[in-house]
Formats: C-alpha cells, structure tokens, sequence
C-alpha cells in the first residue's frame, strides 16, 4: 500500500486545491493517509480519505489548540509539531503539500515539512492555490 503525507495550511484548502486532491484520491486503489489532525487541509484530507476508503493515519501534535481531532484507523503518539511533521514524512514514500500561498515561505509548518521532505529526497508534489504544481 502506498503511504501518502499531507502537510498544509490550517486555512483549508481551496477548490482547485481540492479538486487536484480529490483526482489523485478518487482511484481504486488504496492508499494510507498520513497527516498531522489539525484544522484546515489536515482535516479536510482525512475527511476526503475516509469518504474514499483510504486507511487514515493521524499524526496529533501535542498541543491541542490547531487539533481536529480527526476520524482516523490508526493513532500515532501525540508529538510537538515539528517532530511530527518529521515523523509524517518519515512514515511515507512522499509528500503533497498544500500551501496557502503560491511561493515558498521561510516559516511555518507547511514549507519546514516540505523542506524536511526534500531533505531526505523524498518525492513532493506541491499543490500551489493557482493550480500551478
């Protein structure tokens, strides 16, 4: 089973973000959905997967202030923010990102994840709000 991350902005996603998600979601074969339970794309990923089937993984932070407290089949150990999104990329064979602005930021969670990915050569696809991949 292929192990997809999530990693986006607590916004939510728009719907040309969602569309370009729900294409690579709506197929049949399964995938396992890693992401990090919190509000914005974290939920509305895990929502999306479960509709479809998919086996849903929740990374929760330790701080429950961002938490969505997500549906999921499996729970990992609540951990800081960043040592969980290291753990989502970790825990996957790649990542999609969802930001909430078209270009690479040099904070927040989103664009750490996205580096820590590329860091470890993981394959990341990048969903810009335009559409643009």
């Amino acid at each position: 089973m292929i192990k997809i991350g999530f990693t986006g902005t607590r916004y939510g996603m728009n719907e040309t973000q969602f569309e370009l998600i729900h294409e690579y979601l709506d197929n049949e074969e399964k995938f396992e959905i890693h992401h990090g339970d919190c509000n914005g794309v974290d939920a509305e990923v895990a929502c999306l997967a479960k509709e479809l089937g998919h086996y849903i993984v929740s990374h929760p932070p330790t701080s429950s202030a961002l938490r969505a407290y997500t549906d999921y089949d499996e729970i990992r150990k609540p951990l800081g923010y960043l040592e969980r999104d290291r753990n989502i990329v970790d825990s996957t064979d790649f990542l999609i990102v969802v930001p909430y602005t078209d270009e690479w930021q040099s904070r927040g969670g989103t664009w750490y994840t996205h580096d820590y990915a590329v860091k470890k050569n993981k394959t990341v696809d990048v969903l810009y709000p335009s559409g643009r991949k």
